[in-house]
């Protein structure tokens, strides 16, 4: 007989441990995160993390949105763009790699609309701010019921739209309706 083991939430006492890195475009790149005890992850989509950087010189202490839904709570991801001149993030993406445990504080923040229910939403984001959209648009469509979103994502190119492909598969299985414009260049307008 195979034994159930109890569930258990992840508490920020208890190191996340990185399990995958995923290229998004540009100087952008998805960690996903596992606790090391197995525990899952409970948080309202558009909550941020505190993770502690180990850089050179000290740790770095830096706050990202956790772009994956709390409907999905085995892993935890996080989606960064390292800015000019970035410190942290460029860290991150020179040297955070699987296997690797980083000390993080939280979930916290308001930022979600778990505090606002409504019929419908018109999410708006450009560049990195995509990363809460995405993570509750994501919770949406995975509880189930029909959604009315309309979401409208800037970038510079086609190229730079962040989590193009993780949005491009929300749209095609859900129930409800989704109308998504990735904007890039002024001409060049892509319709999910």
């Amino acid at each position: 007989m195979t034994q159930f083991k109890q569930l258990s939430f992840w508490r920020d006492a208890e190191p996340l441990e990185c399990v995958t890195r995923t290229p998004e475009a540009p100087n952008v790149v998805t960690f996903s995160f596992q606790s090391p005890s197995g525990a899952l992850f409970n948080h309202d989509p558009g909550q941020f993390v505190t993770l502690e950087l180990p850089a050179p010189g000290g740790p770095l202490y830096r706050t990202y949105t956790i772009s994956s839904a709390p409907s999905r709570p085995t892993a935890l991801t996080i989606t960064v763009k390292a800015q000019d001149g970035s410190t942290g993030t460029r860290w991150m993406l020179d040297n955070l790699h699987k296997g690797m445990r980083i000390r993080a504080i939280g979930p916290a923040g308001k930022f979600s609309i778990v505090h606002h229910p409504a019929d419908k939403y018109l999410f708006i984001s450009a560049g990195s701010g995509i990363t809460p959209m995405v993570a509750m648009t994501t919770w949406l469509y995975d509880s189930g019921r029909e959604s009315d979103i309309v979401f409208i994502n800037c970038a510079r190119r086609p190229s730079e739209i962040i989590l193009r492909d993780r949005m491009d598969g929300a749209v095609r299985p859900s129930p409800g309706r989704l109308n998504a414009w990735l904007q890039s260049e002024l001409k060049d307008a892509v319709m999910l």
